[in-house]
Protein backbone atom coordinates (compact mmCIF):
# COMPACT_ATOMS: atom_id res chain seq x y z
CA UNK A 1 0.00 0.00 0.00
CA UNK A 2 1.22 2.94 -0.73
CA UNK A 3 1.99 5.33 2.18
CA UNK A 4 2.16 9.42 1.02
CA UNK A 5 1.87 11.18 4.56
CA UNK A 6 3.77 13.65 7.01
CA UNK A 7 4.56 14.12 10.51
CA UNK A 8 2.61 17.12 10.01
CA UNK A 9 -0.48 14.92 10.53
CA UNK A 10 0.14 13.75 13.83
CA UNK A 11 0.98 17.34 15.23
CA UNK A 12 -2.62 18.59 13.14
CA UNK A 13 -4.67 15.75 15.29
CA UNK A 14 -2.41 16.91 18.37
CA UNK A 15 -3.73 20.34 18.17
CA UNK A 16 -7.45 19.69 17.39
CA UNK A 17 -7.74 16.57 20.29
CA UNK A 18 -4.99 17.77 23.16
CA UNK A 19 -6.97 18.78 26.38
CA UNK A 20 -6.60 22.76 27.08
CA UNK A 21 -5.47 22.30 30.50
CA UNK A 22 -2.72 20.14 30.06
CA UNK A 23 -1.56 22.96 27.36
CA UNK A 24 -2.09 26.22 29.56
CA UNK A 25 -0.19 23.98 32.63
CA UNK A 26 2.48 23.09 30.11
CA UNK A 27 3.28 19.81 32.55
CA UNK A 28 5.83 17.37 30.18
CA UNK A 29 5.13 13.93 32.01
CA UNK A 30 7.76 10.65 31.87
CA UNK A 31 6.74 9.03 28.39
CA UNK A 32 6.05 6.00 29.94
CA UNK A 33 3.35 7.96 32.04
CA UNK A 34 1.68 9.00 28.93
CA UNK A 35 1.48 5.21 27.50
CA UNK A 36 0.51 3.92 30.50
CA UNK A 37 -2.31 6.16 30.96
CA UNK A 38 -3.61 6.04 27.57
CA UNK A 39 -3.45 2.12 27.75
CA UNK A 40 -5.60 2.07 31.21
CA UNK A 41 -8.14 4.36 29.31
CA UNK A 42 -8.40 1.98 26.16
CA UNK A 43 -8.43 -1.29 28.29
CA UNK A 44 -11.83 0.34 29.84
CA UNK A 45 -13.82 -0.46 26.25
CA UNK A 46 -15.27 2.84 27.56
CA UNK A 47 -15.58 4.50 24.47
CA UNK A 48 -16.17 8.14 26.22
CA UNK A 49 -12.85 7.28 28.62
CA UNK A 50 -11.21 7.40 25.30
CA UNK A 51 -11.39 10.75 25.23
CA UNK A 52 -8.50 11.23 28.24
CA UNK A 53 -6.11 8.45 26.22
CA UNK A 54 -6.35 10.66 23.12
CA UNK A 55 -5.41 13.75 25.21
CA UNK A 56 -2.79 11.74 26.66
CA UNK A 57 -1.48 10.31 23.04
CA UNK A 58 -1.64 13.76 21.69
CA UNK A 59 0.69 15.14 24.77
CA UNK A 60 2.93 12.73 24.15
CA UNK A 61 3.19 13.71 20.70
CA UNK A 62 3.30 17.62 21.36
CA UNK A 63 6.39 16.80 23.86
CA UNK A 64 8.39 13.86 22.46
CA UNK A 65 7.67 14.02 19.02
CA UNK A 66 6.64 10.64 16.79
CA UNK A 67 6.32 7.66 18.84
CA UNK A 68 6.10 4.20 17.47
CA UNK A 69 3.46 2.64 20.11
CA UNK A 70 1.77 6.07 20.77
CA UNK A 71 1.00 5.67 16.90
CA UNK A 72 -0.72 2.62 17.15
CA UNK A 73 -2.56 3.24 19.88
CA UNK A 74 -3.58 5.99 18.32
CA UNK A 75 -5.14 3.98 15.67
CA UNK A 76 -6.47 1.17 17.56
CA UNK A 77 -8.61 3.93 19.22
CA UNK A 78 -10.04 4.92 16.23
CA UNK A 79 -10.48 1.10 15.08
CA UNK A 80 -12.65 1.13 18.13
CA UNK A 81 -14.60 4.21 16.96
CA UNK A 82 -14.94 2.05 13.20
CA UNK A 83 -16.76 -0.69 15.45
CA UNK A 84 -18.83 0.95 16.94
CA UNK A 85 -19.92 3.63 14.09
CA UNK A 86 -23.48 2.17 12.62
CA UNK A 87 -22.76 3.08 9.03
CA UNK A 88 -20.04 3.65 6.53
CA UNK A 89 -20.93 7.25 6.31
CA UNK A 90 -20.32 7.84 10.38
CA UNK A 91 -17.25 5.60 10.20
CA UNK A 92 -15.58 7.74 7.43
CA UNK A 93 -13.79 10.13 9.73
CA UNK A 94 -12.64 7.41 12.00
CA UNK A 95 -11.34 5.37 8.87
CA UNK A 96 -9.39 8.86 7.88
CA UNK A 97 -8.32 8.88 11.27
CA UNK A 98 -7.10 5.30 11.31
CA UNK A 99 -5.09 5.69 8.05
CA UNK A 100 -3.07 8.49 8.63
CA UNK A 101 -1.93 7.57 12.20
CA UNK A 102 -0.89 3.68 10.46
CA UNK A 103 0.79 6.23 8.21
CA UNK A 104 2.81 8.05 10.33
CA UNK A 105 4.07 5.04 12.32
CA UNK A 106 5.52 3.62 9.09
CA UNK A 107 6.83 7.25 8.46
CA UNK A 108 7.97 6.78 12.45
CA UNK A 109 9.71 3.53 12.07
CA UNK A 110 11.37 4.41 8.66
CA UNK A 111 12.81 7.67 9.99
CA UNK A 112 16.36 7.11 11.13
CA UNK A 113 16.88 10.41 12.64
CA UNK A 114 14.33 9.39 15.28
CA UNK A 115 15.31 7.59 18.36
CA UNK A 116 15.71 3.72 18.25
CA UNK A 117 13.78 3.71 21.91
CA UNK A 118 10.76 5.40 20.28
CA UNK A 119 10.61 2.87 17.60
CA UNK A 120 10.13 0.13 20.02
CA UNK A 121 8.36 -3.21 18.64
CA UNK A 122 7.75 -1.53 15.45
CA UNK A 123 7.88 -4.33 13.13
CA UNK A 124 5.43 -6.06 15.62
CA UNK A 125 3.12 -2.59 15.29
CA UNK A 126 3.07 -2.31 11.71
CA UNK A 127 2.50 -5.67 10.96
CA UNK A 128 -0.33 -5.28 13.39
CA UNK A 129 -1.85 -2.09 11.70
CA UNK A 130 -1.49 -3.47 8.11
CA UNK A 131 -3.27 -6.34 8.91
CA UNK A 132 -5.72 -3.80 10.14
CA UNK A 133 -6.16 -2.16 7.30
CA UNK A 134 -5.97 -5.43 5.13
CA UNK A 135 -8.99 -6.37 6.73
CA UNK A 136 -10.95 -2.80 6.61
CA UNK A 137 -10.26 -2.93 2.99
CA UNK A 138 -12.19 -6.63 2.72
CA UNK A 139 -15.18 -5.28 4.25
CA UNK A 140 -15.45 -2.28 2.84
CA UNK A 141 -15.05 -3.87 -1.13
CA UNK A 142 -17.13 -6.64 -0.60
CA UNK A 143 -19.83 -5.10 1.09
CA UNK A 144 -19.60 -2.52 -1.75
CA UNK A 145 -19.99 -5.58 -4.33
CA UNK A 146 -22.59 -6.81 -2.23
CA UNK A 147 -24.65 -3.76 -2.65
CA UNK A 148 -23.68 -3.88 -6.44
CA UNK A 149 -25.62 -6.91 -7.08
CA UNK A 150 -28.13 -5.97 -4.98
CA UNK A 151 -28.00 -2.54 -7.56
CA UNK A 152 -28.15 -4.82 -10.48
CA UNK A 153 -31.41 -6.48 -8.96
CA UNK A 154 -33.35 -3.45 -8.13
CA UNK A 155 -32.18 -1.94 -11.77
CA UNK A 156 -34.37 -4.85 -13.03
CA UNK A 157 -36.73 -5.08 -10.87
CA UNK A 158 -37.50 -1.28 -11.99
CA UNK A 159 -37.32 -2.19 -15.65
CA UNK A 160 -40.19 -5.10 -15.41
CA UNK A 161 -42.29 -3.46 -13.59
CA UNK A 162 -45.31 -1.05 -14.44
CA UNK A 163 -46.87 0.29 -11.10
CA UNK A 164 -45.11 3.77 -10.82
CA UNK A 165 -45.74 3.45 -7.15
CA UNK A 166 -43.53 0.87 -7.26
CA UNK A 167 -41.52 2.29 -9.47
CA UNK A 168 -40.80 5.00 -7.14
CA UNK A 169 -40.46 2.63 -3.86
CA UNK A 170 -37.75 0.89 -5.89
CA UNK A 171 -35.96 3.77 -7.23
CA UNK A 172 -35.52 5.35 -4.02
CA UNK A 173 -34.21 2.00 -2.57
CA UNK A 174 -31.64 1.93 -5.56
CA UNK A 175 -30.58 5.40 -4.71
CA UNK A 176 -30.00 4.34 -0.96
CA UNK A 177 -27.96 1.52 -2.03
CA UNK A 178 -26.01 3.11 -4.49
CA UNK A 179 -24.78 6.08 -1.97
CA UNK A 180 -24.04 3.34 0.62
CA UNK A 181 -21.87 1.26 -2.20
CA UNK A 182 -20.57 4.14 -3.21
CA UNK A 183 -19.13 5.25 0.11
CA UNK A 184 -17.89 1.68 1.32
CA UNK A 185 -15.77 1.81 -1.77
CA UNK A 186 -14.56 5.15 -1.61
CA UNK A 187 -13.72 3.97 2.86
CA UNK A 188 -11.29 0.85 0.58
CA UNK A 189 -9.90 4.08 -1.41
CA UNK A 190 -8.85 6.18 1.73
CA UNK A 191 -7.19 2.58 3.11
CA UNK A 192 -5.30 1.84 -0.08
CA UNK A 193 -5.17 4.20 -3.10
CA UNK A 194 -3.33 2.30 -5.62
CA UNK A 195 -5.99 -0.69 -5.66
CA UNK A 196 -7.47 0.48 -8.87
CA UNK A 197 -10.63 -2.31 -8.39
CA UNK A 198 -12.20 0.10 -5.59
CA UNK A 199 -12.17 2.96 -8.35
CA UNK A 200 -13.86 0.39 -11.24
CA UNK A 201 -16.72 -0.65 -8.48
CA UNK A 202 -17.36 3.45 -8.26
CA UNK A 203 -17.51 3.70 -11.49
CA UNK A 204 -19.28 0.53 -11.98
CA UNK A 205 -22.46 1.80 -9.57
CA UNK A 206 -22.38 5.13 -11.52
CA UNK A 207 -23.09 2.50 -14.75
CA UNK A 208 -26.15 1.45 -12.85
CA UNK A 209 -27.48 4.96 -12.07
CA UNK A 210 -26.77 5.50 -15.61
CA UNK A 211 -24.37 8.54 -14.94
CA UNK A 212 -22.34 7.51 -17.73
CA UNK A 213 -19.99 11.01 -17.11
CA UNK A 214 -19.23 10.71 -13.31
CA UNK A 215 -18.09 6.13 -14.44
CA UNK A 216 -15.98 7.60 -16.62
CA UNK A 217 -14.65 9.64 -14.26
CA UNK A 218 -13.91 7.13 -11.75
CA UNK A 219 -12.62 4.82 -14.52
CA UNK A 220 -10.03 7.45 -15.60
CA UNK A 221 -8.85 7.49 -11.94
CA UNK A 222 -8.59 3.28 -12.05
CA UNK A 223 -6.65 3.77 -14.92
CA UNK A 224 -4.01 5.92 -12.83
CA UNK A 225 -3.58 2.97 -10.82
CA UNK A 226 -3.00 -0.37 -12.98
CA UNK A 227 -0.77 -1.75 -15.21
CA UNK A 228 -3.06 -3.27 -17.15
CA UNK A 229 -5.22 -1.06 -18.50
CA UNK A 230 -7.41 -3.23 -21.17
CA UNK A 231 -10.82 -3.80 -20.04
CA UNK A 232 -10.96 -0.04 -18.14
CA UNK A 233 -9.76 1.38 -22.07
CA UNK A 234 -12.47 -0.71 -23.77
CA UNK A 235 -15.18 0.17 -20.74
CA UNK A 236 -14.82 3.73 -20.71
CA UNK A 237 -14.87 3.56 -24.73
CA UNK A 238 -18.66 1.90 -24.27
CA UNK A 239 -19.60 4.67 -21.41
CA UNK A 240 -19.33 7.24 -24.39
CA UNK A 241 -20.63 4.65 -26.88
CA UNK A 242 -23.87 4.93 -24.24
CA UNK A 243 -24.10 8.53 -24.42
CA UNK A 244 -23.54 8.28 -28.29
CA UNK A 245 -20.31 10.04 -28.24
CA UNK A 246 -18.61 8.25 -30.82
CA UNK A 247 -15.51 10.58 -31.51
CA UNK A 248 -14.75 10.79 -27.71
CA UNK A 249 -15.24 6.78 -27.93
CA UNK A 250 -12.37 6.83 -30.44
CA UNK A 251 -8.91 6.93 -29.02
CA UNK A 252 -10.14 4.64 -25.62
CA UNK A 253 -11.47 1.87 -27.95
CA UNK A 254 -8.19 2.66 -30.52
CA UNK A 255 -5.49 2.31 -27.64
CA UNK A 256 -7.65 -1.06 -26.46
CA UNK A 257 -7.17 -2.20 -30.19
CA UNK A 258 -3.67 -1.75 -30.43
CA UNK A 259 -3.14 -4.12 -26.99
CA UNK A 260 -5.24 -6.59 -28.32
CA UNK A 261 -4.95 -6.47 -32.14
CA UNK A 262 -6.52 -9.76 -32.67
CA UNK A 263 -10.19 -8.74 -30.96
CA UNK A 264 -11.63 -8.17 -34.33
CA UNK A 265 -15.29 -7.62 -32.61
CA UNK A 266 -14.30 -4.72 -30.96
CA UNK A 267 -12.29 -3.68 -33.63
CA UNK A 268 -15.19 -3.90 -35.60
CA UNK A 269 -16.89 -1.64 -33.19
CA UNK A 270 -14.33 1.02 -33.32
CA UNK A 271 -14.95 1.23 -37.22
CA UNK A 272 -18.56 1.83 -36.26
CA UNK A 273 -17.25 4.99 -34.00
CA UNK A 274 -15.03 6.18 -37.33
CA UNK A 275 -18.19 5.80 -39.66
CA UNK A 276 -20.36 7.86 -36.84
CA UNK A 277 -17.34 10.85 -36.96
CA UNK A 278 -17.27 11.04 -40.58
CA UNK A 279 -14.04 9.11 -40.55
CA UNK A 280 -14.54 6.87 -43.51
CA UNK A 281 -10.78 6.35 -44.69
CA UNK A 282 -9.75 5.29 -40.84
CA UNK A 283 -12.75 3.65 -40.83
CA UNK A 284 -11.25 1.53 -43.67
CA UNK A 285 -7.53 1.16 -42.50
CA UNK A 286 -8.99 -0.81 -39.42
CA UNK A 287 -11.22 -2.77 -41.86
CA UNK A 288 -8.68 -3.82 -43.52
CA UNK A 289 -6.90 -5.38 -40.79
CA UNK A 290 -10.02 -7.21 -39.38
CA UNK A 291 -9.99 -9.18 -43.64
CA UNK A 292 -6.54 -10.23 -42.65
CA UNK A 293 -7.74 -11.49 -39.67
CA UNK A 294 -11.02 -12.59 -40.45
CA UNK A 295 -11.81 -13.13 -44.56
CA UNK A 296 -14.67 -14.19 -44.48
CA UNK A 297 -16.29 -11.63 -42.32
CA UNK A 298 -19.75 -10.61 -43.77
CA UNK A 299 -20.08 -7.76 -41.71
CA UNK A 300 -16.57 -5.94 -42.95
CA UNK A 301 -17.17 -7.22 -46.12
CA UNK A 302 -20.71 -5.39 -47.05
CA UNK A 303 -19.08 -2.28 -44.88
CA UNK A 304 -15.97 -2.15 -47.36
CA UNK A 305 -18.64 -2.93 -50.46
CA UNK A 306 -21.10 -0.18 -49.15
CA UNK A 307 -17.93 2.50 -48.54
CA UNK A 308 -16.64 2.13 -52.32
CA UNK A 309 -20.60 2.10 -53.39
CA UNK A 310 -20.13 5.43 -51.74
CA UNK A 311 -16.95 6.22 -53.32
CA UNK A 312 -18.81 5.69 -56.80
CA UNK A 313 -22.13 7.52 -55.92
CA UNK A 314 -19.59 10.71 -55.36
CA UNK A 315 -17.29 10.36 -57.82
CA UNK A 316 -20.45 9.97 -60.26
CA UNK A 317 -22.00 13.19 -59.05
CA UNK A 318 -18.19 14.90 -59.49
CA UNK A 319 -17.94 13.63 -62.87
CA UNK A 320 -21.83 15.01 -63.61
CA UNK A 321 -20.62 18.35 -62.48
CA UNK A 322 -17.73 18.37 -64.81
CA UNK A 323 -19.75 17.74 -67.82
CA UNK A 324 -21.97 20.02 -67.06
CA UNK A 325 -19.05 22.83 -66.84
CA UNK A 326 -17.78 21.62 -70.14
CA UNK A 327 -14.38 20.24 -68.56
CA UNK A 328 -14.19 16.86 -70.59
CA UNK A 329 -10.90 15.81 -68.97
CA UNK A 330 -11.82 16.21 -65.58
CA UNK A 331 -14.97 14.51 -66.31
CA UNK A 332 -13.43 11.65 -67.86
CA UNK A 333 -11.20 10.99 -64.68
CA UNK A 334 -14.37 11.29 -62.38
CA UNK A 335 -15.99 9.12 -64.72
CA UNK A 336 -13.05 6.51 -64.30
CA UNK A 337 -12.93 6.92 -60.77
CA UNK A 338 -16.55 5.93 -60.36
CA UNK A 339 -16.22 2.58 -62.52
CA UNK A 340 -12.98 1.75 -60.02
CA UNK A 341 -14.89 2.27 -57.01
CA UNK A 342 -18.13 0.62 -58.45
CA UNK A 343 -16.03 -2.33 -59.30
CA UNK A 344 -14.25 -3.11 -56.22
CA UNK A 345 -18.28 -2.27 -54.43
CA UNK A 346 -19.20 -5.05 -56.52
CA UNK A 347 -15.63 -7.67 -55.96
CA UNK A 348 -16.42 -6.70 -51.98
CA UNK A 349 -20.77 -7.60 -52.20
CA UNK A 350 -19.58 -10.47 -53.64
CA UNK A 351 -17.56 -11.89 -51.31
CA UNK A 352 -19.74 -11.17 -48.40
CA UNK A 353 -22.80 -12.79 -50.35
CA UNK A 354 -20.83 -16.17 -51.19
CA UNK A 355 -19.50 -16.13 -47.55
CA UNK A 356 -23.36 -15.46 -46.54
CA UNK A 357 -25.50 -15.80 -49.03
CA UNK A 358 -28.30 -16.24 -46.16
CA UNK A 359 -28.01 -12.68 -45.39
CA UNK A 360 -31.21 -10.78 -46.55
CA UNK A 361 -29.09 -7.00 -46.68
CA UNK A 362 -26.01 -8.80 -48.24
CA UNK A 363 -27.69 -9.95 -51.00
CA UNK A 364 -30.33 -7.34 -51.85
CA UNK A 365 -26.79 -4.91 -51.51
CA UNK A 366 -24.96 -7.57 -54.10
CA UNK A 367 -28.36 -7.63 -56.19
CA UNK A 368 -28.51 -3.66 -56.42
CA UNK A 369 -24.39 -2.64 -57.30
CA UNK A 370 -24.74 -5.16 -59.59
CA UNK A 371 -27.49 -3.81 -61.25
CA UNK A 372 -26.45 -0.11 -61.08
CA UNK A 373 -23.43 -1.82 -63.08
CA UNK A 374 -25.65 -3.45 -65.56
CA UNK A 375 -23.96 -6.74 -64.48
CA UNK A 376 -27.83 -7.86 -65.28
CA UNK A 377 -26.79 -11.78 -64.65
CA UNK A 378 -24.41 -11.34 -61.47
CA UNK A 379 -27.81 -9.22 -60.19
CA UNK A 380 -30.44 -11.72 -61.77
CA UNK A 381 -28.61 -14.18 -58.79
CA UNK A 382 -28.90 -11.94 -55.74
CA UNK A 383 -32.63 -10.86 -56.50
CA UNK A 384 -33.34 -14.73 -57.49
CA UNK A 385 -31.84 -15.20 -54.00
CA UNK A 386 -33.98 -12.40 -52.22
CA UNK A 387 -37.74 -13.85 -53.63
CA UNK A 388 -36.56 -16.98 -51.98
CA UNK A 389 -35.12 -15.72 -48.65
CA UNK A 390 -38.43 -13.31 -48.55
CA UNK A 391 -40.71 -14.57 -51.14
CA UNK A 392 -43.86 -12.40 -49.38
CA UNK A 393 -41.55 -9.41 -50.27
CA UNK A 394 -43.44 -8.01 -53.70
CA UNK A 395 -40.78 -5.46 -54.13
CA UNK A 396 -38.55 -8.93 -54.85
CA UNK A 397 -40.19 -10.62 -57.49
CA UNK A 398 -40.72 -6.95 -58.91
CA UNK A 399 -36.74 -6.02 -58.82
CA UNK A 400 -36.47 -9.89 -60.10
CA UNK A 401 -39.15 -9.18 -63.17
CA UNK A 402 -36.80 -6.35 -64.25
CA UNK A 403 -33.58 -7.76 -63.92
CA UNK A 404 -34.89 -10.30 -66.57
CA UNK A 405 -36.46 -7.89 -68.48
CA UNK A 406 -33.55 -6.57 -68.84
CA UNK A 407 -32.01 -9.65 -70.15
CA UNK A 408 -34.83 -10.42 -72.70
CA UNK A 409 -35.82 -13.56 -70.75
CA UNK A 410 -39.68 -12.47 -70.65
CA UNK A 411 -41.20 -15.77 -69.52
CA UNK A 412 -38.79 -15.47 -66.64
CA UNK A 413 -39.72 -11.93 -66.27
CA UNK A 414 -43.36 -12.66 -66.35
CA UNK A 415 -43.71 -15.71 -64.18
CA UNK A 416 -42.05 -12.75 -61.51
CA UNK A 417 -44.29 -9.89 -62.00
CA UNK A 418 -47.06 -12.58 -61.77
CA UNK A 419 -45.70 -13.03 -58.44
CA UNK A 420 -45.28 -9.69 -57.50
CA UNK A 421 -48.92 -8.69 -58.53
CA UNK A 422 -50.66 -11.86 -56.33
CA UNK A 423 -48.93 -10.13 -53.61
CA UNK A 424 -50.07 -6.29 -54.73
CA UNK A 425 -52.75 -6.70 -57.00
CA UNK A 426 -53.40 -3.36 -57.07
CA UNK A 427 -49.86 -1.99 -58.88
CA UNK A 428 -50.99 -0.54 -62.08
CA UNK A 429 -47.19 -0.26 -63.14
CA UNK A 430 -46.68 -3.90 -62.96
CA UNK A 431 -50.13 -4.76 -64.68
CA UNK A 432 -48.60 -2.49 -68.03
CA UNK A 433 -45.22 -4.35 -67.47
CA UNK A 434 -47.68 -7.73 -68.39
CA UNK A 435 -49.87 -6.38 -70.76
CA UNK A 436 -46.50 -5.53 -72.90
CA UNK A 437 -44.99 -8.74 -72.24
CA UNK A 438 -47.92 -11.07 -72.76
CA UNK A 439 -48.36 -9.12 -75.88
CA UNK A 440 -44.66 -9.48 -76.30
CA UNK A 441 -44.74 -13.62 -76.56
CA UNK A 442 -48.33 -13.51 -78.03
CA UNK A 443 -50.35 -14.55 -75.06
CA UNK A 444 -53.21 -12.31 -76.73
CA UNK A 445 -56.17 -13.74 -74.22
CA UNK A 446 -53.86 -13.06 -71.42
CA UNK A 447 -52.94 -9.61 -72.29
CA UNK A 448 -56.62 -8.63 -72.68
CA UNK A 449 -56.98 -10.37 -68.93
CA UNK A 450 -54.47 -8.10 -67.70
CA UNK A 451 -55.42 -4.79 -69.27
CA UNK A 452 -58.77 -5.08 -68.03
CA UNK A 453 -57.14 -5.54 -64.93
CA UNK A 454 -55.05 -2.28 -65.49
CA UNK A 455 -58.00 -0.22 -66.72
CA UNK A 456 -60.18 -0.79 -63.59
CA UNK A 457 -57.02 0.29 -61.69
CA UNK A 458 -57.37 3.33 -63.47
CA UNK A 459 -60.71 4.10 -62.89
Amino acid sequence: MRRIVTFAVIAGLAGCLVSSALAKKGRKLPLSAYVKSAKIEIISGDLERYKMAVVMLDSLFLHYGPHAEALYLMSQIMVDRIEASPGPVSKTPHVEQMVAYIDSLHMCCDNKDIKKKYKKDCKKFTQQADSILVKYWREFYNAGIEQLDEMRGLSQDIQGESDSSIIAYLQSGLEATFDSCRTNMQLAIVIDPTDHRSYVAVATAYERMQDYESSIEWKRKGLEQTSDSTQLLLSIGYNYINMDKYCEAIPYLRSYVDITPEDTANMYNLTICYNNCGLYDSAMVFYDRILQLDPQNTDVLSAVGRYYNEKGRQAADSARQQEQDGNVTDAAEWQARKDEAFDSSQVYFRSAYEANPDDPFVADMYALICALKGDFEEALIGYTRMTELRPDNPDNWTYLGDINLSLKQFNESIAAYEKAVELQPSNSDIWQQLVDLYHEIGETAKETEAQTRLDELKK
